[in-house]
């Protein structure tokens, strides 16, 4: 599909380079991210005394580990990321972080938080600049302190040029519906970029599905990813988030988009028998998921992913190559959504394109 612009959705950079130290005030010091080894094996960052991402039984952590995303060296270096975009045919690509990237809502000190967010920030603007047609910043947010929240979001897309924020499924257990976010989803509102949901297991102060049972990253990052993203859709769906902001933007991401069907079914069978709980609402669930303003990313292979198009619309999902992560289809997976044949080509090039254009407001 020449005609059509391929746009990474959700991509990811990797935070082991970024100099933290040099950007925080002495007393912060002691608990700023380093690196260290685990008796699981490989590496993690050691942020407040705490491991992140946490290592669970006796596997060694495949998929958190930082060492073995490193092969990837596009990951910290923008010139190298260019390469592997080409190779894969890739026009524009949105970062996400890692884990700190992803993780800063977690820390217990508020005043960290924000310290990191900026540094991490400061320097996925600089790793974009080398390409900033193509590579595009999704800013970390400090969501455990609102006002701070606020403040970097609007320094991140104002002064930055940050294409959108990106924050985590609850914080600190408290979910994205609280009335103490509401000021913080004005602000996304008005600036006028849209709000990527991203999970990752393992963070301290983000309490995940399913860990509270398993100690197992093979059985917790199949079950958390989904059901993360099915609690967050509850959340600013049927606790009115999107009802009480109309023009708030919001992508699903990491978590294949099979889940959708049921939770489109569930929210809409509950609602009809149970309106009364969500007075905010003024439509179905499924509705609000339908309008325009929700985005869910889907894998290249996701052998329901006919299903969904046919029950959800194929308007509403985008392409995300995960890159550089252990469990990423690159440098294939636009060939392999692209090669589907039970996909309609006007589906594929909404999903490969169409839709993240809308949802980042490209061109």
């Amino acid at each position: 599909m020449p005609n059509s612009p391929v746009i990474d959705a959700d991509g990811h950079v990797l935070e082991f380079t970024i100099d933290w130290e040099g950007g925080l005030e002495e007393h912060l010091l002691p608990v700023a991210p380093r690196i260290v080894g685990v008796e699981t094996g490989g590496s993690r960052f050691l942020v407040e005394g705490k491991i992140w991402p946490q290592p669970w039984g006796k596997g060694r952590g495949a998929g958190s580990d930082i060492g073995r995303a490193s092969v990837r060296p596009g990951g910290t270096d923008p010139a190298e990321r260019i390469k592997d975009m080409d190779q894969e045919g890739i026009d524009v690509a949105f970062n996400y972080g890692a884990v700190v990237g992803v993780g800063v809502s977690g820390l217990e000190n508020a005043e960290l938080a924000a310290a990191l967010a900026r540094i991490y920030n400061d320097w996925l603007a600089d790793y974009c600049s080398h390409a900033p047609d193509r590579l595009k910043g999704i800013a970390a947010i400090p969501l455990q302190d609102v006002s701070r929240a606020v403040a970097e979001a609007r320094r991140a897309v104002e002064e930055l040029g940050m294409a959108g924020v990106s924050i985590p499924s609850n914080v600190h257990g408290t979910a994205l519906h609280d009335p103490s976010f509401y000021p913080f989803y004005e602000e996304i509102q008005r600036l006028d970029v849209p709000l990527g949901i991203h999970v990752g297991p393992g963070i301290p102060g983000i309490p995940m599905a399913g860990a509270d049972r398993y100690d197992n990253f093979f059985m917790i990052h199949i079950f958390s990813h989904p059901f993360e993203q099915m609690l967050s859709v509850i959340s600013l769906i049927c606790g009115g988030v999107l009802e009480r902001f109309p023009k708030l933007r919001v992508a699903f991401l990491e978590s294949g988009a099979g889940w959708s069907p049921f939770l489109l079914d569930r929210m809409d069978e509950d609602y009809e028998k149970l309106s009364h709980m969500a007075p905010e609402l003024r439509a179905k669930p499924s509705e609000y998921l339908r309008s325009g303003r929700c985005f869910i990313s889907c894998e290249p292979d996701e052998t329901t992913l006919p299903t969904v198009v046919s029950l959800l619309g194929e308007d509403h999902l985008i392409y995300a190559s995960d890159y550089p992560h252990w469990d990423s289809r690159s440098p294939d997976s636009v060939n392999l959504l692209n090669q589907r044949e039970d996909i309609s080509p006007r589906a594929k090039a909404k999903i490969l394109g169409g839709n993240a254009s809308r949802l980042y407001k490209l061109g």
